[in-house]
């Protein structure tokens, strides 16, 4: 999932490590079994983690499965006491968020920053 000549119909992602918070730096389609490639990646990540930041700024598709992954990671990390974040969405990523009501159960925001803000990792 991590090759740079990547399909553009399956997902890629990029984990970065700060203190006990996961950046997962997210690109393509998030849909079918790229979303189940993906779960496995994004759990086996948050075993090490506390809190997790999504980077969905190159996200340009997601499908139910996908909501289902970000499902599956909250779970993991809520467990812990830590929790789920997203940054930099598009309109697109946005809108089914919104549908699906995940604005109310994951922090959003629209930079980086404001999501390390919230962590308190500026």
């Amino acid at each position: 999932m991590r090759r740079r000549d990547r399909d553009r119909s399956e997902v890629h992602v990029e984990f970065e490590a700060r203190g006990s918070t996961i950046i997962a730096r997210l690109e393509g389609r998030l849909h079918g079994v790229a979303a189940d490639e993906l779960d496995t990646e994004l759990l086996r990540a948050a075993r090490e983690a506390e809190n997790f930041i999504l980077d969905l700024g190159k996200l340009e598709f997601i499908s139910s499965t996908g909501l289902r992954t970000f499902l599956k990671l909250r779970r993991e990390l809520t467990a812990k006491g830590g929790v789920v974040i997203f940054a930099r969405a598009n309109e697109m990523v946005s809108e089914v968020f919104e549908i699906s009501s995940f604005e109310h159960l994951f922090p959003t925001f629209s930079t980086m920053p404001e999501a390390y803000k919230y962590l308190g990792m500026e």
